[in-house]
């Protein structure tokens, strides 16, 4: 972008301020600017001129925000790659900078600020605009494997942003499950320049691979490196789950909580954790802390409504219940296709027919319903915990205490290792009865899958594949479904029709295999810690079609 006959756009409150962005402006060489006093003039405007520039305030007296303007404009597409936006604060606080980093701001300035500040970030933008723009072109039409090539050899001559092109490669491929490319290009950049990003991208790299001791050994010596460095605390809390480690899980959470204790993502990370290990007062006292700092943040995920919905429950608060659960049903309604947000609502709606003592057919259809969708591949471990957990609640009031059938599915779909059994246990653990049935359930499918796997050594590969196969198709548990797998690639020269059979178990895999079920907590749409957003490719995650199969 050449500055000299650019156009601008300034958007903020205060006239004078208005006045002084655009003087400032017409200094660098801008030559047409417009300018705008609210968020909504600032988004006509927007939509009917293109802008080389736009120079938007954080904050607005009749309501708004820079941030909410930009989210608003890249969800309906209507800012190009090409057009800088630059927002300016009052305030530094590591809620504002975290809120402008998942908003993709291409920068951000806080007041006071110099005059040659603010040619200074324009410059470096455009720059780095500039230089990106064939990588970015590939990403929107979905050409990856272009984009990775470009970022590879962008990396490989040391080219203009060759840095930033090379983690953009190892963050395509890492969410295109391409882990082991991924890792080398990670482990390439920290060979290059030890940026302890690109550590931290070689233990996710592990991590997302199946191999989260191994993740763990490569964060060590990061952590000690960098001893606040909260990401990586964030990554260890992941691996540690994965191992059912779930009290070294908390306390990496609670490190990561105390390098930036104004962390509305890892407060509720923390809550989250310990509501389903039985803490209920310690989550209770981090969710709402975290909804008392940013209820309205797009930092704040509505699952901590759902938690705090059950724990007001389980206490019989049924104030605090009505207020988490009409809040839950306000975004509902502002979100209708959001499915997870439409599932909270559900799940918690099973709570307020109790309240109401709606008891009979009301919740006899409404736990119906919820139980026709319990075997969709979108209904993950997140919303298994949910689930248990209300009906665990029901169940310690003597309501509905006949939904062992229900329990009984969940349990062998998410039972896939024995910390993931007891991770659903401890979320179920308001009621002894469903606590049991679901560690039992870990032990039923570790049995079953034993004596299968016995028969393929035996000489029955064909059998045991079919076996897996029915077990996977019947339970739809990952541990099943990747073994299915690990069976077809070990004796596949012994399998007739093994090409068919690679098929279906791909199918399998691409709906309910480990990758899909590994604990998480929170909003998976979110920036993952210590990665960088990607635009067209986190777009396309919501759209498993439009994204290769790992």
């Amino acid at each position: 972008m050449d500055l000299f006959g650019a156009t601008a756009l300034v958007v903020d409150a205060n006239p004078t301020t208005r006045m002084t962005l655009a003087g400032q402006l017409r200094a660098y060489g801008f030559v047409s600017i417009s300018q705008a006093s609210r968020i909504a003039d600032a988004r006509r405007e927007i939509e009917r001129h293109p802008f080389d520039l736009v120079v938007c305030s954080d904050a607005f007296p009749r309501g708004g925000s820079g941030q909410a303007l930009l989210d608003d404009l890249r969800r309906s597409g209507l800012l190009p790659y090409g057009t800088i936006f630059i927002l300016i604060t009052d305030e530094a606080t590591y809620l504002k900078v975290v809120e402008a980093a998942e908003s993709s701001v291409d920068s951000y300035i806080v007041r006071p600020y110099a005059a040659a500040t603010l040619y200074d970030r324009i410059e470096q933008a455009r720059r780095r605009k500039t230089a990106l723009w064939d990588i970015h072109r590939a990403l929107e039409e979905r050409r990856y494997d272009d984009a990775v090539e470009l970022c590879l050899q962008r990396f490989a001559a040391r080219g203009p942003q060759w840095l930033t092109a090379a983690r953009w490669g190892a963050e395509i491929l890492l969410r295109l499950g391409r882990f082991g490319q991924a890792q080398a290009l990670f482990q390439s950049i920290w060979d290059a320049d030890p940026q302890p990003w690109a550590l931290l991208g070689v233990a996710r790299c592990q991590l997302d691979s199946g191999s989260p001791a191994a993740a763990l050994d490569t964060l060590r010596p990061l952590i000690d490196a960098n001893p606040d460095y909260a990401d990586a605390y964030d990554v260890r809390g992941r691996a540690q789950m994965e191992l059912g480690q779930f009290e070294n899980a908390l306390e990496s959470l609670e490190q990561a909580l105390r390098v930036t204790p104004l962390a509305i993502g890892r407060q509720q990370r923390l809550g989250m954790l310990a509501f389903f290990l039985g803490n209920r007062d310690k989550a209770v006292e981090l969710l709402q802390r975290a909804a008392e700092l940013g209820l309205d943040s797009k930092m704040f995920d509505a699952e901590s409504l759902v938690l705090l919905a059950i724990a007001a429950h389980e206490r019989g608060d049924a104030e605090a219940f009505e207020r988490q659960a009409g809040e839950l049903r306000k975004r509902a309604r502002a979100a209708p296709d959001d499915a997870r947000l439409q599932r909270f609502v559900q799940c918690v709606e099973l709570l307020a027919l109790a309240v109401r003592g709606e008891t009979g057919a009301p919740l006899a259809t409404a736990l119906t319903a919820i139980a026709q969708g319990v075997d969709a591949p979108d209904f993950d471990m997140e919303a298994a915990c949910n689930l248990l957990a209300v009906l665990a609640a029901l169940a310690h009031r003597g309501i509905a205490t006949d939904q062992a059938p229900l329990v009984q599915r969940l349990g062998l779909r998410f039972a896939t290792s024995k910390a993931m059994g007891e991770l659903l246990a401890s979320a179920a653990s308001h009621h002894t009865r469903y606590a049991e049935q679901l560690r039992q359930c870990e032990t039923t499918m570790v049995q079953r899958i034993e004596q299968v796997l016995r028969r393929a050594s035996e000489g029955e590969a064909v059998l045991a594949l079919a076996e897996l196969y029915a077990l996977a198709q019947e339970t739809h548990n990952a541990r099943a479904v990747e073994t299915a797998w690990l069976v077809l690639q070990r004796y596949a020269q012994d399998i007739p029709n093994a090409s068919s059979w690679s098929e279906r178990v791909q199918a399998l895999r691409q709906a309910y295999g480990t990758a899909r079920h590994r604990p998480a907590l929170g909003d998976p749409r979110l920036r993952p810690a210590g990665g960088v957003n990607l635009g067209a490719v986190d777009r396309a995650a919501s759209e498993p079609a439009a994204m290769p199969a790992p």
